[in-house]
């Protein structure tokens, strides 16, 4: 046996030995004694653990030593300066647990049993998937293995990295990591137990044991690739057009809930909005890498799911093309026949042009998957799935519906029947065979002819059709590797030397907000425009807390309208946080202030809605589509930070609760010692009483925000008689007055009369007394896109008596301070 690799394992610092327990209110010198002995001992260890790792790293970076290079050349760390928490853990440590990292070689190799065959979990053009156990923690997780490099192979590996690297959406595979190592390329996510869905969906239930998938399972599936397709083109700075939708690329967790994987052919495009240059996008060298669809000539996909205006000669890919994928995934779902299969009788190998045929006949039901039980689903909503199948995958994209549409189609809100379908008789087929061939061993080679084009393309002899050809030719491409391998930009530690450089050491002339028990000072950093939040009471222990609680919360999300962190710094005891840069204005800023002056400087109605319904969507995001559930806990309008192009940023998610999801939903803790954090005005009533935070408090919330939108006025103003908003637009009900006498008077009459009535009744239903009585956040965002059906149905009148009962806190609050005199 000839040895390759030689590795040392040690711990990575030192920080990462158990500390020695220590005996609480011990006054008994024995154990005192017996504690110094403890710690002399524990120093002694740390001292050869370094003196060990020093040797190792002196004797592997000798040039004569040819294996083992991972040590770092400068290893070195102020612990003195590290900032660290009440509960005595190192910060850095907690925020790099929640970013992918590079994972060394050695780990991977012996996870995967020296990438064993044993381990495989499948394979494609790109390489193999293991199944790894990883050495450090036991973690199960999937090695992707690309082992040849190349142009092509590496800009694949480069452009799916640098787009899951910062995704974080519940209904897509996480990346935990990333490897090069000699000619190589691995990536490294979560494992998925139950595999693809085509695997699932189409292998023989005989020769694989796998049962077929239930109706409500399904559902469930599909709902999810649309929801994670809706977050990738509507929810993210940058548009991120995926290209390879198919049901191999969606994996299933242990709960069969949808993850949408394979970002190697995802290509980037700007919003018709397009943020500011400043802004940073998705990641910093997007560009240089050449991912963006306009710098993109060659096709990407896979025949069966390729929208027809791929085939056509200069043209790119819009998030269009991606909804046709879709609805090509949303037939297979309900038939359980794949896209493209010789198998079948030549008028049925097609599966679009099969259905479309059976839509004109009216019966799409035929084409059901004959493998789901009778009575285990209704006929309608297999027609109702196949019918939206169809809608997504019409010919022409402008007829197409976007994803949120489609999201809003699947969900229990859409109200009222589906658009008609139109007939398909005078449409192209999808795919017309010059020469086919039904042989069940798939291996002999049919041309393939696109309707829109004479494109030559060659079925594969396994169970997908791949593009072999563009245009009938063969384009070669040069073999010139990548000369520096990519970076992900993820939240970083920034020295405070940096930052003080970059602030003009704090200076009044940077100095932009106040935002949150700290002052907001604008900067530039790596060639962006930043945000560093500079907290003052630098020594209050509830304040550190809150400071480690924002960090770590933000670096798990990531969404257009949640405020970006850049990175952290907790040197010289400051406590810095560093955000991307929006230009700064806080939407109670341009609300409340300035509000006897003109009125030129008033907020515009449009951007007010406009607000309302990025907010919405944000918050939904918080609330269902991302792996654990989040509760905001401190929605207030000086919380929403607007761009110039009054795009809104949520902020301030120091408070936020995160409750980890199960297949019953959220897994909620209930803590008797729990106390109530939050903005007065904007708690609601039943959390003010229980300290339990809910979806719901956060709905009160942003009524709450809301109707300040809507009236100029302040949550709480003890210079009104009634002091709480929700008390003033209370009576207004009460006493049947108009609820539009309530808008601001510096609109002078400029608005639009149907969105105000609407935005006014909202907000009186979200800040409802009854948390049953409030409407879902889903069920806003669908609202605030025209859906007054569904507000007539949350909308309910409150008894006077009930409400002062249930906020008779607050009530009672606001008359201990009256009575203080404080206004």
């Amino acid at each position: 046996m000839q040895l390759t690799h030689l590795c040392f394992m040690l711990p990575v610092d030192l920080d990462e030995i158990e500390q020695p327990r220590q005996v609480p209110g011990t006054i008994n010198k024995e154990l005192d004694m017996e504690k110094e002995k403890e710690k002399e001992n524990h120093r002694r260890y740390h001292h050869f653990i370094a003196f060990i790792r020093k040797s190792l790293e002196r004797f592997c970076n000798h040039r004569w030593v040819g294996f083992c290079k991972d040590f770092p050349k400068h290893h070195k760390q102020n612990y003195a300066e590290t900032f660290q928490d009440i509960s005595g853990i190192l910060l850095s440590d907690k925020l790099n647990n929640n970013n992918p990292r590079i994972f060394s070689y050695s780990e991977l190799y012996i996870g995967t049993n020296g990438f064993s065959e044993d381990e495989i979990l499948g394979s494609g053009g790109f390489g193999r998937v293991y199944r790894a156990v990883l050495p450090s923690d036991g973690t199960v997780v999937a090695v992707k293995c690309v082992v040849e490099k190349g142009d092509k192979i590496e800009k694949t590996f480069a452009a799916e990295l640098m787009a899951v690297a910062q995704l974080r959406h519940r209904n897509l595979v996480k990346l935990r990591g990333w490897c090069v190592h000699e000619n190589q390329l691995l990536l490294v996510y979560d494992y998925m137990p139950n595999r693809s869905l085509d695997r699932v969906l189409f292998k023989q239930q005989e020769k694989t044991g796998i049962a077929p998938l239930s109706w409500e399972t399904r559902w469930k599936i599909i709902s999810g690739l649309a929801g994670a397709l809706f977050y990738l083109h509507e929810q993210l700075e940058t548009q991120i057009i995926h290209r390879d939708i198919k049901t191999s690329n969606v994996m299933l967790d242990s709960h069969y809930n949808a993850r949408l994987g394979d970002f190697g052919l995802a290509r980037w495009l700007d919003h018709e909005l397009q943020l500011p240059t400043s802004l940073p996008t998705l990641t910093l060298s997007t560009r240089s890498q050449k991912f963006r669809l306009a710098e993109t000539t060659r096709i990407g996909g896979t025949i069966g799911y390729l929208s027809p205006e791929s085939f056509q000669r200069n043209t790119m890919a819009t998030a269009k093309s991606d909804v046709f994928s879709f609805g090509i995934v949303a037939l297979e779902v309900a038939s359980g026949r794949r896209a493209v299969d010789l198998a079948y009788p030549d008028e049925q190998i097609v599966l679009l042009d099969w259905v479309r045929q059976l839509s004109d006949e009216g019966m799409c039901l035929k084409a059901r998957d004959l493998q789901l039980p009778e009575g285990s689903y209704k006929g309608s909503d297999i027609e109702r799935l196949m019918h939206l199948g169809l809608l997504c995958s019409l010919n022409s994209p402008q007829q197409r519906p976007t994803m949120k549409w489609v999201v809003e189609a699947l969900s229990s809100n859409f109200v009222g029947e589906l658009p008609a379908l139109p007939s398909f008789q005078s449409h192209p087929f999808y795919i017309s065979l010059s020469s086919a061939t039904t042989t069940a061993t798939r291996t002999t080679i049919s041309t393939i002819s696109a309707a829109s084009n004479s494109s030559i393309y060659f079925t594969a002899t396994e169970d997908t059709m791949f593009l072999t050809a563009e245009n009938g030719e063969s384009k070669s491409r040069s073999d010139e590797r990548m000369k520096t391998f990519i970076s992900v930009d993820t939240p970083r530690e920034i020295s405070y030397k940096e930052l003080v450089s970059a602030t003009n050491n704090f200076s009044e002339d940077r100095r932009v907000a106040e935002l949150d028990f700290g002052t907001a000072y604008h900067a530039y950093l790596d060639n962006h425009h930043v945000l560093v939040k500079r907290l003052g009471m630098r020594t209050c222990p509830a304040l550190r807390s809150r400071f480690s609680d924002e960090l770590r919360n933000l670096t798990r999300l990531r969404h257009r309208n949640l405020v970006q962190l850049r990175g952290w710094c907790t040197e010289q005891g400051e406590m810095l946080v560093v955000y991307d840069y929006s230009a700064c204005q806080l939407l109670s800023h341009l609300l409340f202030q300035h509000r006897q002056e003109n009125t030129n400087l008033a907020l515009k109605w449009s951007h007010r809605y406009k607000i309302m319904k990025s907010l919405a969507s944000a918050i939904l995001y918080l609330h269902e589509e991302w792996d654990e559930q989040v509760i905001h806990k401190n929605i207030t309008s000086s919380a929403i930070i607007l761009d110039q192009n009054m795009n809104p940023r949520l902020s301030c998610f120091a408070l936020a609760e995160f409750l980890a999801r199960n297949e019953h939903g959220p897994h909620v803790i209930i803590d008797p010692k729990k106390s109530v954090q939050g903005i007065f005005g904007y708690m609601s009533p039943e959390y003010i009483q229980t300290a339990e935070a809910k979806t719901s408090t956060d709905v009160y919330s942003f009524g709450v925000v809301v109707l300040e939108v809507v009236s100029g006025r302040m949550a709480v103003d003890f210079r009104r008689p009634e002091v709480l908003l929700v008390k003033k637009v209370h009576e207004f009900e009460n006493q049947q007055r108009s609820l539009l006498e309530l808008v601001d008077g510096r609109l002078d009459g400029d608005y639009d009369h149907k969105e105000l009535a609407r935005l006014v009744r909202l907000g009186k239903a979200c800040t409802n007394s009854n948390p049953e009585l409030r409407p879902s956040m889903r069920q806003i965002v669908s609202i605030l896109d025209g859906n007054d059906s569904l507000l007539k149905e949350v909308q309910r009148p409150e008894n006077p008596e009930e409400w002062r009962n249930q906020n008779g806190c607050s009530l009672s609050l606001i008359r201990r301070i009256q009575a203080l005199g404080i206004q």
